[in-house]
Formats: structure tokens, C-alpha cells, sequence
């Protein structure tokens, strides 16, 4: 029976470990990702250009990166628009001048598929405004992961990673607190110390969606550190007895 309870325990751990890992995988490879896309194409000195990319695409589909180009004063401008996407060991450069009225918006669009890979897993879009006039120039780069799991579509995957880690975090958490209730003060402080590093994972993983990739990092470090204050407070060395 001991025995029957030790491998449920270890079955418990194992399922929690596996959804943080795989929200850890997912926020931490979008976020480098993202990095890879910033170093990469012209280093323009300049920012708030909003790129629209998918985060994770498969080998057999394609997808859509697209931004919008405005035009902020009260007279017409001609910016150059400069699109880097990265396609192996040459990158794939288009240019574009666009005529713009007052105040006129125009969205512009591009599809990527596996032929733009670089690293084997990546797609880097680069996109830069130069300046015009008055007009500042702008900057906005993405990476987009590219992933083949049982036939997923990017979307499914991205789907099935975010609900497939919250629902192994639950089914770990609770079967583990089923095996060891009633809980004394060191399962109970375990259980909540879990809890938090489930919630800033989940919260890590949430964040790559709108791709706010600063909090993104700043969580997924903050998780590694709870990983090996639990690991080291919790499991090596206990203050007090457990059941």
C-alpha cells in the first residue's frame, strides 16, 4: 500500500513538472524567439511599429504578418518601407514607397511560410519606416516558431500547449493533495508555494499572446527561481515534518 502511495505521489509531481514545463517551454521559446527577430535584418534606432504575427506556424501552412503604416501629419508624405524576411543564409529584402494623405492609414501585408526558415525552427520578419520630413521613423520585428505536431495547425498547437499545461498543473496538484490530506504545515506550505509558481507559469505562458515579451521574461525568471527555492526549501531541506 506504501508503495502504491509513493508512485501515486511521484505520478502527482511528475504531472505538475510537466505542465510547468511545458508552459516554461512555450513562454520561454516565443520570448527567444522574439529575441532572434530583434537582432536580426537593419538595426534601425527605433521602435512602435506593431507587427501582427502568428506565434507558431506548421511546415505545411502559411501565415500572415501584417502592420499598419500612418500618417501622422497635415500634409502627404512618401515613406520607404523596408520589409526583411529571413529565408537561410539570404534574406529575403523588399522595398516599398508608399504615398500617404493627412493623417491616412494603410495596411500592408506578407505571407511567410517554411521556405523563409532559418535555424531550422524560425522565421524572422524585420519591417522599417524610414524617415520621411517630419515623420519618425518606425521599427517592429517578430519571430514566428515553426512546429510539426500530429498534424496541428499553428493555432491548434499554441491551443492545445496552454490548456494541456493548466489541466496536467490540476491534475498533479490534486491528486497529490487527495494522497496527502489531511495536509500538515509542510504540505500546506508546499501546496501553495506550487500553486504560485503554477500561476506566474500560466501568467508567463498568457503573455506571449499579445507578445509582451519583457513580462514574459521577468516571469519565466522569476519562475526558475521559485523552481529552485521549492526544490531546495521544500524537498532537500524541510523545516518541519511531513506526512
Amino acid at each position: 500500500m506504501k508503495w502504491v502511495s509513493f508512485f501515486l505521489s511521484l505520478l502527482a509531481v511528475l504531472l505538475f513538472l510537466a505542465g510547468v514545463s511545458l508552459e516554461l517551454s512555450f513562454s520561454s521559446g516565443m520570448a527567444g524567439a522574439e529575441m532572434e527577430a530583434a537582432v536580426f535584418g537593419t538595426q534601425a534606432m527605433a521602435g512602435g511599429l506593431n507587427l501582427s504575427c502568428p506565434l507558431i506556424l506548421s511546415s505545411s501552412e502559411s501565415g500572415l504578418v501584417s502592420t499598419i503604416i500612418t500618417n501622422s501629419l497635415d500634409e502627404q508624405v512618401s515613406p520607404l518601407i523596408t520589409t526583411e524576411i529571413s529565408r537561410g543564409e539570404v534574406p529575403q529584402s523588399l522595398s516599398r514607397t508608399l504615398v500617404l494623405a493627412p493623417h491616412q492609414d494603410q495596411t500592408l501585408q506578407w505571407s511567410v511560410d517554411d521556405s523563409d526558415l532559418i535555424f531550422g525552427r524560425l522565421i524572422l520578419v524585420n519591417v522599417v519606416q524610414a524617415r520621411y520630413a517630419d515623420l519618425d521613423p518606425r521599427r517592429g520585428f517578430c519571430g514566428i516558431i515553426v512546429f510539426d505536431l500530429f498534424n496541428l495547425t499553428g493555432f491548434e498547437l499554441v491551443t492545445l500547449v496552454l490548456i494541456g499545461g493548466v489541466l496536467l498543473i490540476l491534475m498533479g496538484g490534486m491528486l497529490w493533495s487527495r494522497l496527502h490530506a489531511p495536509l500538515d504545515e509542510l504540505a500546506e506550505q508546499t501546496l501553495n508555494a506550487c500553486g504560485g509558481l503554477a500561476g506566474v507559469t500560466t501568467f508567463a505562458a498568457l503573455t506571449a499572446l499579445p507578445r509582451w515579451w519583457g513580462l514574459t521574461l521577468f516571469l519565466d525568471a522569476f519562475a526558475l527561481i521559485m523552481l529552485i527555492v521549492i526544490f531546495t526549501d521544500f524537498l532537500l531541506f524541510p523545516r518541519s515534518g511531513g506526512n
